[in-house]
């Protein structure tokens, strides 16, 4: 499976909304894809040769959609507003997720570890607001994908699961910037701590084939508790999964990045703007899984880092079922499921 990543907005407060999106193509698919994108997109308005959603219009988006659409690919997208926190509010969190890296260590661990732990934390505390809540919304989504891309593929193109490639606009070709950095040293632990607290959602009929995204990064191993003995688990190697085959590239030599900047755009746009035309909702919702969350069927998946609940704006509610909508079953009808 190759990923691309790209983001829209600031994350800043006065900034409105801004978004990460993640575009999963099958690597069967990606080569014709690739070389279809080029074709229909050949004579598109671009910003310094490369495709820009600020450059494009609607019929640009669907004409882009039905291509991806026809190559069976997804995307994924995690919102939030930093204006809808209450004052310190990131500032508790962003504390509270850094006490805990350091939390159950003990005189017990390798002093190498601990140095490593509190290494990680300190990274944590200074990193700016801006950065982290652009990095709790990147974990997101991460998550999202690696929960729901394999549930779905299981049912339909198995083999497409036996690797996975990341490839992230990289906002500073010339240098480690500290949001890689960050990806590469931390994102993996966040997620492997995570998945001790949700497993994933995995399918157990016999229409799901996982064998071989299990033959890839299936792992065993110990499991440490802090207050439990330890216990032997199975599960898959967070690390293998995301950070050992992740690229941040210039978005100019990558066309997939350019294409989900392009989508990335027009998500944010279609959550912020203060108009949106129908025909950009429907084609948005085309490539998203309508997945359950609560009592309601969602594609775009609404963060927010206070724990109280809020309400979405009232704008918004009507786009976001629009877009779910046109979203994809995750379950595959059973008319069409293997035998």
């Amino acid at each position: 499976m190759l990923v691309s990543i790209d983001e829209a907005g600031r994350f800043t407060r006065g900034d409105g909304i801004s978004v990460v999106c993640g575009l999963s193509i099958p690597h069967q698919e990606a080569g014709r894809c690739r070389r279809e994108l080029l074709r229909i997109s050949k004579d598109w308005p671009r910003r310094d040769d490369e495709l820009k959603a600020a450059e494009l219009q609607t019929h640009h988006l669907v004409t882009l959609v039905d291509v991806l659409y026809r190559h069976d690919s997804l995307l994924h997208a995690v919102a939030l507003d930093v204006s809808g926190h209450p004052a310190g509010v990131i500032a508790q969190h962003q504390a509270l997720q850094a006490e805990g890296i350091t939390r159950n260590l003990t005189d017990d661990h390798y002093p190498s570890l601990r140095e490593a732990l509190w290494e990680l934390r300190r990274k944590l505390e200074g990193m700016p607001e801006q950065l982290y809540v652009q990095c709790v919304a990147m974990h997101q989504l991460l998550w999202t994908i690696v929960e729901e891309v394999p549930f779905y593929f299981s049912q339909r193109r198995p083999k497409d699961l036996g690797k996975f490639e990341w490839f992230v606009d990289a906002k500073d070709p010339r240098r480690i910037t500290s949001q890689e950095e960050w990806w590469r040293t931390v994102i993996g632990p966040m997620g492997e701590s995570r998945s001790r607290r949700e497993g994933f959602i995995t399918g157990t009929g016999k229409e799901f084939n996982y064998r071989y995204f299990d033959r890839a990064f299936a792992s065993e191993g110990e499991l440490w508790h802090p207050d439990l003995p330890r216990e032997r688990v199975q599960g898959f190697d967070v690390n293998k999964l995301i950070t050992q085959r992740v690229a941040f590239m210039d978005s100019k030599s990558e066309l997939f990045i350019q294409v989900t900047d392009v989508l990335t755009g027009f998500m944010r746009r279609a959550l912020r703007s203060r108009t949106v035309d129908c025909d950009t909702l429907s084609a948005l919702g085309k490539l998203m899984i309508k997945a359950a969350r609560g009592r309601k069927l969602q594609t775009v998946r609404l963060i927010c880092l206070d724990q109280k609940a809020h309400d979405v704006a009232e704008y918004l509610g009507p786009r976001l079922r629009a877009i779910a909508s046109q979203g994809r079953v995750m379950l595959k009808p059973e008319k069409t499921r293997r035998r």
